[in-house]
């Protein structure tokens, strides 16, 4: 009895682990945190177009064999980082040889060539994150949503992911910040992987 019993439960456990999504068991995914690269091209509806009509040539190399085809209608790219926009959400830059930009263009993290001409502009982070309010994401470890006097020094406050900030000025990983409530301090931007700490936007 005690083996059949066991069989069950096992049987039991099995039967859980493999429910369909759509019946409340699985997990949602965890997102993964870009790596902060070089910096961002930003787009732009300067010529009184639709976001959506954007469409931008993917290369394996700079102008060498094409991979496919990048479009505004996928806005979705990193929105839970720069918050929903009427233009295309920027893509993050691994690597820049003249005008091509090694760009993630989905959210599985797949990278190509881009060359933006007039349809986008490459920013440092900090010319980026100068521009817009700021906030940490979720899911950080602790430590990185503390407000510090000075980088490593004594800790401030700790921010919570809904809390705005203005980036006033970056300095290697540490960001100095203006806090909605008037405090002044450092906090992360990137984490030791060099992964994104802050996110933009709507939060």
């Amino acid at each position: 009895m005690a083996v059949r019993g066991h069989f069950l439960l096992i049987l039991l456990i099995i039967y859980f682990f493999c429910m369909d999504s759509s019946e409340g068991w699985a997990a949602p995914p965890l997102r993964m945190r870009p790596y902060t690269g070089v910096g961002l091209v930003a787009f732009s509806n300067s010529d009184g177009s639709s976001g959506r009509n954007l469409q931008l040539q993917l290369y394996d190399e700079p102008g060498l064999t094409r991979v496919g085809v990048f479009d505004g209608t996928n806005l979705s790219v990193n929105e839970w980082i720069f918050g929903r926009q009427d233009t295309p959400v920027p893509l993050i830059v691994s690597a820049q040889k003249g005008n091509w930009l090694r760009v993630s263009y989905d959210d599985a993290g797949r990278e190509a060539w881009i060359e933006p001409q007039n349809k986008g502009r490459f920013q440092t982070w900090e010319q980026f994150l100068k521009l817009q309010p700021g906030h940490m994401l979720p899911g950080l470890q602790p430590q990185l949503y503390e407000l510090l006097q000075k980088p490593g020094k004594k800790v401030i406050s700790t921010l919570s992911p809904k809390q705005v900030f203005k980036v006033l000025k970056l300095d290697g990983s540490w960001g100095m910040v203006l806090t909605d409530q008037a405090q002044i301090g450092w906090l992360r931007w990137r984490d030791d992987d060099s992964r994104l700490t802050i996110g933009t936007g709507n939060n």
